[in-house]
């Protein structure tokens, strides 16, 4: 049992029981009073201390500042700082605090002189605050100033001190003292005054800040300049006398003027520190993975080429650099020229997203060689195509009939991309493009349709730089991880240290993406032409290789270059935030450009990517078809494919024909002597792809007609003629002018023959007959009806169509 016991002088012993009640609830009342003030003591220092909000303060790689974003109050309040330099140390203790290491919270012997300077001024003079006092005044905002509350800060200061170090209390006052306006804390203050950093203050720039606080609203740099100047000069003579200075720099310090106006924060990077004020925790510094020198010198550049650009209209550009390796961010402008009025400055074109024209391409290229569907000479169509409603175009509006895959990459035909989307599949590409992280095409298929392939779907430039880096860094380390693929290597863009993974990759045999298949993409993309003809584009050719896309939306409102090299990938927009378009914003016009004055300033790699030579095989391809070559492929080249390549078709157009004894004319054996036959290997193409192909290849020849008695024979089965449109005849739409009359749908076909007559019928009226250029309009109303087109020599093509109205 528990007692408290008291001795008496007869050594007896009491009871707590034997104390008479009174003297018992006085005790009790005692002990629970002085436990309610210890424990209120114990809890009464408010945690947080400061519950202010801070502004977004963001540094770059080596911690240099290249933005600051105010604080939801309307103040300029940077995160606490953890240190203190040692020059404003010493001048904020001189003048504020001299005895703040040797006293508990409170200074008796400061208290003391206020009070007799007080009583003798017959007003409050002096407060005989510490710095420790000082700090919870101003954790306690909006106060006033009388003995009560200055017992309730004394009594504050001294638990203040019991739980932080004299380190730490000097560094919250720092952070959270007044500096005049509204400028809180050293790093605030430093910035805004001076545009350096706290630690690279001089004597008298340090003493000038100590003596802010003191009285900020009544002396600052725009209010009683020459008072603020005696007390800094004053300071700085105090801190000679103790021993901090010399003479002679006691003498140059009195002789730095005073700053004129406050500067304003350095901003070099405004749409990255708006990005970090909404992703990022604005109670600390945020330190990003920009280099500054980088920035400002990509900044200039854009700088200019906005400058004339905004001359037609043109009002936005956008530039990215990311370091391959790492995915870290080196440059970020998401908006050119923010001191600009034009209000469409203020979007991040960097994050926004737009239409991506043809910057998709490599990824549908890189993709098929993937699956061994096409090698990268295998030859595509480029012929006047019309799918339903869609009818797309190649940028010149010309055709070549058939085309190299890796030249239809370069040169950026939309034709031949188009049909290998269609046989691709359009589901298939767009897990591709989950694959590499391009989250914002997320609609149905039949959503896209084949437009996929030219911008008809929407992406941001952050997420089509990431994906480039993403197929760069998995060709890297395939090489340097003994042939195998790593998980980690697909992964966005991160503009700040924290997300670094700590985890170590995995290694994995295959990829949805080969790395063969990137390697041969990014060759592909090298031998795109170069814009312009000035010195500087043929300076960089011979530099540095680089592969690099260019891209334009329909209607000209966006136009993008990407660059990838071994090191970096940058990227551009260039168009209008608004969405109008201009005649001159297409890729090649005004992002290459942009690209390659940026690409300038990078530093050189070392090597390029290394072929992947494990993934890869050598295999004769056809000169002319670029697939697998066939046993009647006359001329063979010896070319680095993808392994899965080998499974690739045959070459098809290559056929072995009969010709007479003069190689004039086709044969058979029901019309003339077997032995007497010359059999020859030809390149056929079908009807359409030919009559564009041997336009631009003059080397081309169609097949020879049949001998006479042979023309008979076999020539229904011989594709002579081809519709080129419509193509697939299903609807025909009626084109109507403005008055509302309707005009004739015209009708194109193909002939083998170049001398061929063609004859034309619907259903059964005869329409007309064309020769050397086979266009025939025919004005239809709404209905049913049958195409019957019969050459000289009798081939036939009978197709049925539905004519409907346009709408």
């Amino acid at each position: 049992m528990l007692s408290i016991c008291m001795k008496t002088k007869s050594k007896k012993k009491i009871s707590l029981t034997t104390i008479p009640d009174k003297p018992k609830i006085v005790l009790f009342t005692s002990i629970t009073i002085w436990a309610i003030l210890i424990i209120a003591y114990i809890f009464c220092l408010p945690s947080p201390l400061f519950n202010n909000p801070y502004s977004t303060v963001v540094l770059d790689k080596n911690d240099l500042l290249i933005g600051v974003k105010i604080a939801d109050d309307g103040q300029w309040r940077f995160p606490e700082t953890t240190e203190v330099s040692d020059k404003f140390e010493k001048c904020i203790l001189t003048f504020e605090d001299k005895r703040f290491y040797y006293h508990p919270g409170f200074d008796p012997i400061s208290i003391g002189r206020a009070i007799r300077q007080n009583i003798i001024s017959g007003e409050i003079v002096s407060g005989g605050s510490t710095i420790t006092m000082q700090t919870v005044r101003l954790s306690r905002k909006g106060k006033s100033r009388n003995f009560y509350e200055k017992l309730v800060e004394l009594i504050l200061a001294t638990r203040l001190e019991l739980q932080f170090s004299k380190k730490e209390i000097l560094c919250i006052y720092a952070s959270h003292a007044p500096f005049g306006g509204n400028i809180v804390g050293i790093e605030a203050a430093a910035w805004r005054y001076f545009g350096r950093d706290p630690n690279q203050l001089s004597w008298a720039e340090n003493a000038m800040l100590a003596v802010l606080p003191n009285s900020p609203s009544m002396i600052h740099t725009a209010k009683n300049r020459d008072l603020l100047k005696q007390k800094r000069n004053k300071l700085l003579k105090d801190l000679q006398l103790l021993g901090y200075l010399s003479e002679t720099e006691l003498e140059l310090a009195l002789e730095e003027p005073i700053p004129d106006h406050p500067q304003p924060y350095p901003m070099h990077a405004y749409h990255l520190t708006e990005r970090a004020a909404n992703e990022c925790s604005n109670d600390e510094f945020v330190k990003t993975t920009i280099d500054l020198n980088l920035q400002k010198r990509a900044n200039e550049i854009v700088f200019q080429f906005n400058k004339r650009y905004s001359q037609n209209e043109i009002n936005n550009i956008a530039c990215l650099i990311l370091e391959v390796e790492t995915g870290n961010i080196k440059v970020y402008i998401g908006n050119a020229d923010i001191s600009s009025d034009n209000p469409e400055k203020a979007v991040d074109m960097i994050t926004a997203n737009r239409s991506t024209g043809s910057i998709l391409k490599p990824f549908l290229y890189a993709a098929m060689l993937s699956s061994g569907e096409i090698l990268p000479k295998t030859i595509l169509k480029d012929i006047p195509t019309k799918m339903g409603s869609f009818s797309p175009e190649n940028f010149n509006r010309e055709f070549d009939g058939a085309v190299p895959a890796d030249e239809a990459l370069a040169r950026s035909l939309n034709i031949p991309f188009v049909y290998l989307l269609k046989e691709y599949g359009i589901m298939r590409f767009q897990y591709i493009l989950k694959s590499l992280q391009l989250n914002t095409i997320n609609k149905s298929s039949e959503h896209y349709g084949l437009s996929l392939i030219l911008g008809g779907a929407e992406s941001s430039l952050w997420d089509i730089c990431s994906a480039y880096a993403s197929m760069a860094r998995s060709l890297k380390h395939f090489t340097i991880s003994n042939s195998r693929y790593l998980t980690g290597d697909y992964h966005k863009a991160k503009y700040t240290f924290a997300n670094d993974s700590k985890e170590t990759s995995r290694e994995k045999e295959t990829s949805f993406l080969s790395a063969a298949s990137i390697w041969l993409s990014f060759e592909a993309m090298t031998s795109v032409n170069r814009p312009g003809q000035e010195r500087m584009w043929r300076k960089f050719t011979s530099r540095q290789k680089v592969a690099w896309k260019t891209g334009t939306s329909f209607g000209f409102k966006d136009a993008w270059s990407i660059a990838i090299t071994p090191d970096y990938v940058v990227g551009i927009w260039v168009g209008n935030a608004s969405g109008e378009g201009r005649a001159g914003i297409t890729g090649l016009n005004v992002a290459a450009p942009v690209l390659f004055e940026i690409l300038n300033i990078l530093p050189d790699y070392t090597r390029w990517f290394e072929q992947p030579f494990d993934d890869m095989v050598q295999a004769e391809i056809c000169s002319r078809s670029g697939q697998i070559a066939g046993p009647d492929c006359p001329e063979k080249d010896t070319l680095w494919i993808p392994t899965c390549g080998v499974n690739s078709e045959m070459c098809e157009y290559h056929k072995t024909i009969h010709l007479d004894q003069t190689g004039n004319y086709r044969v058979n054996s029901d019309c003339y002597p077997i032995d007497q036959m010359i059999s020859q290997s030809w390149f056929v193409l079908p009807p359409i792809m030919e009559a564009y192909y041997k336009q631009r290849n003059p080397w081309y020849l169609s097949l020879p007609p049949y001998l006479e008695s042979c023309s008979d024979h076999n020539m229904q089965s011989t594709n002579v003629m081809e519709l080129i449109y419509p193509s697939q005849l299903s609807r025909v739409h009626i084109p109507i002018e403005l008055t509302g009359d309707t005009l004739p749908a015209v009708f194109k076909l193909a002939h083998r023959d170049e001398n061929a007559k063609i004859y034309w019928y619907i259903d059964t009226k005869y329409i007309g007959q064309t020769q050397d250029y086979h266009e025939m309009p025919i004005k239809l109303t709404s209905g049913d009806y049958t195409l019957n087109i019969m050459d000289n020599k009798g081939n036939k093509i009978s197709k049925r169509f539905i004519v409907v109205d346009r709408d």
